[in-house]
């Protein structure tokens, strides 16, 4: 009986520390913070329209509210918007491993899902965007194995898609 409990738990402890062994920590590149929120200067159905053309090659899995006609949005103060899972390389979050002795890096696929909520203030529309970064695990041997949620996301998609609705809305036909 104690052969079989002392086996059993030789295994765990050997399982457990194969575990912690094959593991690599992930690193993270150390970037200034940039900012997820911006108030523009322009009318909230003229900025709403900059979020759907920034917003147009993702699938979004939720506005609220939903469906809004140009008669409706021109009374709105405050509309939601969040798209399903986007695909990327990770800009700063990578493991380091060895190859003959040189040191190397890979860079870790990432998903991230945006939530973006704008909202009429005095002077404009103030505009915020919560990211959910998700990094991928991956085996000893390089296979994936999963995502994991992060820490600390990656402020630069967040200040991206700021840029990207700031372009959208100034390249927009008057």
């Amino acid at each position: 009986m104690h052969k079989i409990i002392f086996s059993s738990i030789l295994v765990s402890v050997i399982a457990l520390g194969a575990g912690c062994a094959s593991s690599r920590p992930v690193k993270e590149q150390a970037y200034a913070k940039l900012s997820d929120h911006r108030t523009f200067e322009y009318e909230f159905p003229a900025v709403w329209k900059g979020i759907e053309s920034a917003f147009r090659e993702y699938k979004v899995s939720d506005r609220n509210p939903d469906q809004v006609d140009d008669l409706e949005i021109k009374k709105l103060k405050k509309r939601t918007l969040e798209t399903d899972w986007i695909y990327a390389q990770s800009r700063d979050k990578y493991i380091e491993y060895k190859v003959n002795g040189s040191p190397r890096k890979k860079y870790l696929q990432t998903r991230i899902k945006y939530s973006v909520k704008a909202e009429s203030q005095i002077g404009g529309t103030d505009v915020s965007i919560k990211t959910d970064e998700q990094i991928e695990k991956l085996k000893e041997d390089g296979s994936p194995a999963g995502y994991d949620s992060v820490d600390h996301v990656d402020s630069s998609r967040a200040n991206e898609v700021l840029d990207k609705i700031n372009q959208a809305i100034l390249s927009a036909a008057p």
